[in-house]
């Protein structure tokens, strides 16, 4: 494993706590990580976020600090409070939006699922928070105070390992991950939390909608029909609401699963079937949009053993 450090170029943000970081300046954000195996960072926004939808083949432990922040997964909506930690795998798309007021703190820590694998048996699934749920379902926990501080203890250890080029600390970085997810996954089984879904009735019944004809010939217009409104004024609804466009919305729920078919070993013709776009040529040049890659390279590179 190498690690390194890399400079963000988004200038609304630091992280005045995290050790390993030093001084920060011009408000700049330095994050520290190895690429695509652990990636963690300690972050606060001055400024207001309005994300846009998105995914990522890591999966995400995400822990709430502090500021007045939504997070959108899919068709639910969470106003977060100090302690929540959100669990998103690399299927469900995602977004945040932090208001003025307060600043925006959170640990975000990503992660290559198969580094985990391995570490996986019988008896202990670390990676069941994530994969044995249903998509945009329990996602949020409510971390009880105690958990929160072994939470942070562990993170403020992560990135101190993931910082340090001394002998072992790749090892050191994995074990702290490991011991992050025994507690997501202690929490995770032991929380009867049950958030408020506070997106709007409207937004959720299109991404219901779409979610159930996602690999039919879906058209706004029909979707316009099934529920009785003019199709501008819906489209226009929905982007206030969502922050994207109804098409856009769509295009990413067809792009997770066809990563997932890919992943599965689905060839690039069947993937563009049973993904839903049926059109060969718009497949490989809206996968290669969203991807960064061909639909044939993901596949070969990202094929379950």
């Amino acid at each position: 494993m190498t690690f390194f450090t890399e400079q963000d170029t988004n200038r609304n943000e630091s992280i005045p706590l995290s050790p390993e970081c030093g001084a920060v300046k011009n408000d700049g954000c330095r994050r520290i990580h190895f690429p695509e195996i652990i990636r963690s960072h300690h972050m606060i926004s001055v400024k207001p976020i309005n994300d846009v939808y998105h995914m990522h083949d890591s999966y995400e432990l995400l822990l709430f600090l502090g500021g007045c922040t939504d997070c959108y997964i899919e068709h639910h909506r969470y106003r977060l409070q100090r302690g929540d930690l959100l669990i998103i795998n690399s299927q469900e798309i995602h977004r945040a939006v932090s208001y003025e007021g307060t600043p925006y703190e959170r640990i975000a820590t990503h992660f290559s699922p198969e580094l985990v694998r391995n570490y996986c048996t019988e008896q202990t699934d670390l990676l069941s928070c994530f994969e044995k749920r249903k998509n945009a379902d329990k996602n949020l926990l409510s971390l009880p105070p105690r958990s929160l501080e072994r939470y942070l203890y562990l993170t403020d250890h992560l990135h101190t390992a993931v910082a340090s080029a001394s002998f072992g600390h790749d090892v050191l970085a994995s074990t702290y991950l490991l011991q992050l997810l025994v507690l997501a996954n202690t929490c995770f089984y032991e929380s009867t939390l049950i958030p408020e879904n506070i997106m709007p009735q409207l937004s959720s019944q299109i991404m219901r909608y779409i979610d159930e004809h996602l690999t039919e010939d879906l058209s706004i217009q029909a979707l316009a029909d099934y529920l009785y409104m003019n199709r501008s004024h819906m489209s226009r609804k929905f982007r206030d609401q969502a922050g994207c466009s109804i098409q856009e919305y769509l295009i990413l729920k067809r792009i997770s699963l066809a990563k997932t078919l890919l992943k599965q070993g689905k060839s690039v013709t069947d993937t563009c079937e049973l993904s839903g776009f049926h059109d060969y040529s718009n497949f490989i040049r809206t996968f290669k949009k969203y991807a960064q890659v061909s639909p044939g390279h993901y596949r070969v590179t990202n094929m379950e053993s």
